[in-house]
């Protein structure tokens, strides 16, 4: 079976386990903190994911160390789960799956805010005046770029303000060049 498919089910599976409990908001962000450890930390994705000669108890315990709070009990239930039948290694794309699926329901979207410097307080005015035109939440992830000279670049799903000095300069070129080509 594809892995998009087992993880998607897997993910679906998830989220509805804990919309029934009421632990949604808990595990989602228990998940969240997961992933961003094993992306950053590799070892910790193999040893949860590629190693059985690792015991689940060890497994979960990685788990709760890489959190850093008592893991749920719907999240250890479900890792004891995937583990069972034998889809451990599918974990980290489950979790993704659960993410996005988690996000789309509760109306969360997801972008990113480049700026020259950094700008205190920029990026929740940006997310409060996304909440206020399409009553959705937005996760920004804030990123430096001195590249840009100054202003921000935001982007939301396929939505791309560019309000830096580097797109203006760039524009600016080019309608020199448009006319200058007019001229001669």
């Amino acid at each position: 079976m594809n892995a998009g498919v087992i993880s998607s089910r897997y993910a679906k599976a998830l989220l509805k386990f804990v919309q029934e409990t009421g632990a949604g908001e808990k595990v989602y962000s228990q998940v969240c903190t997961l992933l961003h450890h094993m992306k950053e930390v590799g070892s910790l994705a193999d040893a949860i994911q590629k190693h059985p000669e690792i015991s689940l108890e060890r497994k979960l315990e990685l788990i709760g160390a890489a959190i850093g709070t008592p893991t749920a009990d719907e999240m250890k239930r479900f890792v004891c789960l995937v583990h069972m039948n034998g889809r451990i290694e599918f974990l980290q794309r489950i979790f993704q799956s659960f993410v996005e699926q988690y996000r789309e329901l509760k109306g969360i979207r997801t972008g990113r805010l480049v700026t020259a410097v950094p700008v205190p307080g920029m990026k929740e005015r940006l997310q409060k005046l996304v909440h206020e035109r399409t009553g959705d939440d937005v996760l920004l992830d804030e990123y430096v770029d001195p590249s840009i000279i100054g202003g921000f670049v935001l982007e939301v799903d396929d939505l791309r303000m560019d309000a830096s000095v580097e797109s203006q300069l760039r524009r600016l070129r080019r309608e020199l060049v448009e006319d200058a080509d007019r001229i001669v």
